[in-house]
């Protein structure tokens, strides 16, 4: 290999690295009660959770979520951790204590907004996603109000 070459995939590399690991965010198990409360994103997104599994969340417009079918509009659902029940098996059951992924079910005008939440950086913030492969694929990161 030529040292010009060399010293271009030296260059690269970090990069490369970076981008590669950039999707990628781990989950972290909390217990429900630290869920309830309300969550702000970025851009005044916000969801607020309720001890009894139900939500109530406005301005999901941003340019990110739009792409997920979600709107500006006040909305509500109910929400529950997902549970495995086999290898590959996994569903949202709201008797669970405790989780690392939101399964989220939108009622009325924002049934169409198909998205779940990740809790990421030590329980501190949930992440927007509709790929469960990438936890923050959404790039839209709610943290919770003092």
């Amino acid at each position: 290999m030529h040292r010009t070459t060399l010293k271009i995939c030296a260059a690269l590399a970090p990069f490369l690295l970076l981008s590669a690991c950039a999707g990628s965010q781990p989950t972290t198990e909390v217990a429900a009660g630290r869920i309830a409360g309300d969550w702000v994103g970025p851009h005044g997104e916000k969801f607020s959770f309720a001890s009894d599994r139900t939500f109530a969340a406005s301005r999901l417009d941003s340019k990110n979520l739009t792409e997920a079918m979600c709107t500006g509009k006040p909305s509500e659902g109910g929400w529950a951790f997902y549970v495995a029940v086999g290898k590959n098996t996994e569903f949202s059951e709201k008797t669970a204590k405790s989780g690392s992924w939101i399964g989220l079910s939108f009622h009325g005008a924002a049934e169409d907004c198909h998205i779940d939440l990740a809790v990421v950086d030590g329980g501190k913030a949930l992440c927007a996603t509709d790929d469960r492969d990438e936890p923050c694929g959404l790039d839209v990161k709610f943290t919770k109000e003092s």
